[in-house]
């Protein structure tokens, strides 16, 4: 097997192993009248019962259109409602009669976005003691359920979010700042519903920052305060930048806000990159590699993560080869995200930027062999989820009369990748939980072509 069709089975078996449905499934299901939840990640399997007068369902998402389909299989007809929000152009697999699929945009809001917001705001506001609000909620989720305060109109949130992505700020400080320019999230969801019990399953794409912070937290803890969000934009130097709408408000007094009214509240976390690794791990060494997974995720600038790639994955190979293992197959599995300061006016994403970057410290380095991609098909513009790199990319691109220098320079990794012929596009895959990058070292043998990851069970669509 040729590296890339490697690194290709190694991206299916990790979008595989955190397929929403599955993981719902295994979280959710009914005994009678009660619903009951399992916590998934939890060894000692906790379960939370409820016996409700009424169940509503709202599913947020990436993958709300699986994660939904999954729960009504488990819970049937207790449930007497449900919302499905997903990017438009997703079609939900089933709904019960009434149900509804609120279409809506990712990954900048719009109307359908503050659409979304207010139906998932009355839903909550509807239930009463005894009712339970069943919230399943994966990434995407900020962009699609949108519901800024009134003093700020949505176009200025969407610019002061813009700018601290551009700055490079991580995802909690942008969820933290939306959070405070939101009626829905930070808590306020589960505040809504007063009375009424509420428990979400959360399929994260946070990494270890935590998962609670997904679509912004609708149902979890308390809501960060304007004071919080003005120094975070202070921080990242954006604050004179930001609408003056944004600006005022942060600097307004606000009034004491109580998420909790009486209702249990409970969070399940279904899976994340590490689920992911897992399924790349468990099918690398399926097909003989030997493999690391790097405990420590991705984070910070694309492009000083790249060298981390480049140096782990062959220390990985020095490691194995010292140990005096036959040659085979060397492979060190990353997870996360990095972030990406955007100076220049081109096109592309933290992951094709992330593997550019490291193109230039494999260089000339035979059989060194990477792929850096999205979970959800998707890096930031729809035409890619990441992009392959080895030894010789930056000769082929010189050989096209491409500069890589500059397209890295000018943030202008997406039309390179698609001029070599390099990029990755699998479309998307109905789940997100980050980014994954595989790094294959240096000599070895090739991985054995007899394995077929079918055979295990391993969905393997054909346009990845």
């Amino acid at each position: 097997m040729d590296p890339r069709s490697f690194l290709r089975a190694l991206y299916r078996a990790a979008v595989a192993a955190v397929e929403p449905g599955r993981l719902v499934s295994e979280a959710l299901s009914r005994r009678g009248s009660a619903v009951v939840v399992r916590s998934v990640e939890d060894p000692g399997r906790r379960e939370f019962v409820f016996v409700p007068r009424r169940v509503v369902l709202l599913a947020v998402g990436k993958a709300a259109p699986a994660m939904a389909a999954a729960a009504l299989r488990a819970m049937g007809d207790l449930v007497d409602e449900a919302v499905v929000v997903a990017p438009a152009g997703v079609l939900p697999e089933e709904l019960p009669p009434g149900g509804r699929f609120l279409p809506s945009a990712h990954p900048v809001p719009d109307e359908r976005s503050l659409a979304a917001g207010r139906e998932a705001l009355a839903l909550a506001a509807g239930l009463g003691r005894d009712d339970l609000l069943v919230v399943l909620l994966s990434g995407g989720g900020s962009s699609l359920l949108a519901l800024p305060p009134e003093e700020v109109p949505l176009a200025d949130k969407v610019r002061t979010v813009s700018l601290l992505a551009a700055a490079g700020a991580p995802a909690t400080d942008v969820n933290l700042v939306r959070g405070a320019l939101s009626r829905l999230k930070g808590g306020r969801l589960a505040a809504a519903a007063r009375q009424a019990d509420v428990v979400t399953l959360v399929l994260s794409d946070l990494g270890d920052t935590g998962w609670h912070l997904v679509a912004s937290g609708p149902t979890f803890g308390v809501p960060p305060s304007r004071r919080t969000a003005a120094a975070l934009l202070e921080t990242w130097r954006i604050q004179p930048l930001v609408p003056s709408s944004v600006r005022s408000f942060l600097a307004s007094p606000s009034a004491n806000e109580e998420v909790r009214d009486g209702g249990q509240r409970w969070g399940v976390l279904l899976g994340d990159v590490r689920t992911a690794l897992e399924g790349a791990r468990r099918e690398a060494l399926r097909f003989g590699a030997d493999v690391r997974v790097l405990p420590e995720l991705l984070s910070g600038e694309a492009r000083a993560a790249a060298r981390r790639l480049a140096v782990a994955g062959a220390s990985a190979g020095n490691l194995v080869r010292r140990a005096g293992a036959p040659p085979r197959r060397l492979v060190t599995l990353f997870g996360g995200e990095t972030t990406v300061t955007v100076k220049g006016r081109g096109q592309g994403g933290r992951c094709r930027e992330l593997a550019l970057a490291t193109a230039f410290h494999v260089d000339g380095i035979a059989g060194a062999n990477l792929l850096v991609a999205g979970t959800d098909g998707v890096d930031h513009t729809p035409d890619a989820a990441g992009a392959f790199v080895d030894h010789a990319t930056l000769a082929r691109a010189a050989a096209l009369g491409l500069d890589p220098a500059a397209a890295l320079a000018g943030n202008d990794s997406g039309p390179f990748f698609a001029a070599l012929g390099d990029a990755f596009a699998p479309g998307p895959t109905g789940t997100a939980v980050g980014d994954v990058a595989f790094v294959l070292a240096p000599g070895g043998e090739d991985v054995p072509a007899a394995l077929d990851a079918d055979e295990e069970g391993i969905p393997l669509p054909d346009r990845i």
